[in-house]
């Protein structure tokens, strides 16, 4: 059995897209996953699967949710090696030590495009400051992101992918859930 973190995007947001997580536990048990445990209402599962494809999985689950909730919505998929190894790239440790709210993962659901990327790096950001690796972005807000212009929606339609976002604390969590698994 694989061990899986799912990340739901924009559910239990402004009371759209309700997804009860403890409803969602039973749900995805029903499917067939184990040991299916969420993290605070924002679309955060951590569960093991026989299913061996991230795309397999994100798929279910998504089908799962949309059947039983009548939300559609993307679902990114990581590893917990591939959690670990956001924790240790950490691009902003002096602020995700001290303020982790002020740092924000945005994890997409493909690769963008190189040329879209190398457009977002080049962009002036003051006083935000942004890294990308792999299929994460990283952007450190200088107060928070409800005041910045670097909003999360504007960085996926410029790359031209889906994805959603947690806050450091949330990354550092789920890397703890999935350990070990």
């Amino acid at each position: 059995m694989a061990t899986w973190v799912c990340l739901l995007r924009a559910v239990n947001v402004g009371g759209h897209n309700k997804v009860p997580m403890a409803q969602l536990r039973e749900v995805l048990a029903a499917e067939g996953f184990s040991d299916v445990r969420t993290y605070v209402q924002s679309g955060n599962v951590v569960l093991t699967s026989s299913l061996r494809s991230r795309d397999k999985v994100s798929t279910a689950v998504r089908e799962a949710i949309a059947r039983e909730f009548s939300v559609d919505t993307p679902v990114v998929v990581r590893t917990p090696d591939e959690l670990r190894a956001i924790v240790e790239w950490d691009p902003f440790p002096e602020v995700a030590d001290s303020a982790p709210q002020r740092v924000h993962v945005v994890h997409f659901t493909t690769t963008p495009k190189a040329a879209a990327v190398d457009g977002l790096l080049a962009t002036d950001w003051e006083p935000e400051k942004i890294a990308f690796r792999n299929d994460e972005l990283a952007i450190c807000y200088s107060e928070s992101m409800h005041s910045s212009k670097l909003q999360y929606s504007g960085v996926l339609k410029r790359l031209g992918v889906d994805g959603t976002a947690r806050n450091w604390r949330t990354v550092l969590t789920l890397a703890d859930m999935s350990a070990g698994q």
